[in-house]
């Protein structure tokens, strides 16, 4: 019999952190690194692709790495779709504007080396989220064929503020401090005419769902083919790390019917 040495003191700390604050998991297939110009990309390639979708993970604006993307790279390539997963430069060094301008330069970098605009679905979570919407449905050419807005509360600072008794929630409070910029930032505010399809997602995390729906009530106004899905029984995280895991059937129905209804205009 193999005697166990017992757990140093030490040990036993390190495993409760461990399983308590695990690591999100990594795509198992190795993708392609490029740089865009501001920063890196990874192209996660699908066998004979139709198209791609560009993906911007969330971080409060301030950390994360393209290279969380749980299972959506294998998720999105079963369906003939390159799956691009991109960092874009964090605050403090870079401002809120200048992420938007990064993002959008790697939008512009995919339209040119990956797919084209009328074959591309740009998705973002969280901080990514706001920026998708910022670099995507303002006014910036050419259009991606669709975007998803997965669950973000800046779309719509000031709607979020009110359900916060005035305040941004702490986290999004620190990068947008100058309330006289809240409208500027918002996408909900500035949206261009003639937008592609937008699919919102919204979770349960506080005033979210309230700031979604008034962007989704003004991309309406503007024209917009914009779809609201409700997932306030599921957490901020959890509308992103599930996708391709089949753990909430009906969002990841709606997100591929989405996603194969916007590339077949």
């Amino acid at each position: 019999m193999t005697r166990q040495m017992p757990m140093s003191r030490r040990t036993l700390l390190l495993s409760a952190l461990a399983a308590a604050c695990p690591l999100p998991a990594l795509a198992a297939g190795k993708p392609e690194t490029q740089n865009y110009g501001a920063e890196d990309l990874d192209i996660y390639r699908a066998a004979s692709p139709r198209g791609a979708v560009i993906y911007v993970r969330g971080g409060s604006w301030r950390r994360g790495s393209r290279k969380a993307v749980d299972a959506k790279p294998d998720w999105v390539n079963s369906m003939s779709l390159d799956f691009v997963s991109i960092d874009y430069p964090t605050l403090p060094k870079t401002p809120v504007t200048g992420q938007i301008k990064a993002v959008r330069q790697a939008m512009d970098w995919c339209f040119a080396n990956v797919a084209k605009p009328d074959r591309t679905v740009v998705m973002g979570h969280s901080a990514g989220a706001h920026l998708v919407a910022m670099a995507a449905l303002t006014g910036w050419r050419p259009q991606p064929a669709g975007v998803i807005v997965n669950d973000s509360g800046a779309v719509d600072l000031i709607t979020l503020a009110r359900a916060h008794q005035g305040h941004l929630p702490f986290g999004t409070a620190s990068v947008f401090k100058d309330r006289n910029q809240w409208g500027a930032l918002s996408p909900t505010y500035n949206l261009a005419q003639n937008l592609p399809p937008i699919l919102a997602i919204t979770s349960g995390a506080h005033g979210h769902a309230t700031a979604m729906s008034n962007f989704v009530t003004n991309a309406r106004s503007k024209g917009a083919d914009a779809a609201l899905f409700d997932g306030s029984n599921y957490r901020h995280a959890e509308v992103n790390r599930t996708l391709g895991t089949g753990k909430i059937p009906d969002l990841e129905r709606a997100v591929a019917g989405f996603v194969t209804k916007a590339l077949q205009r």
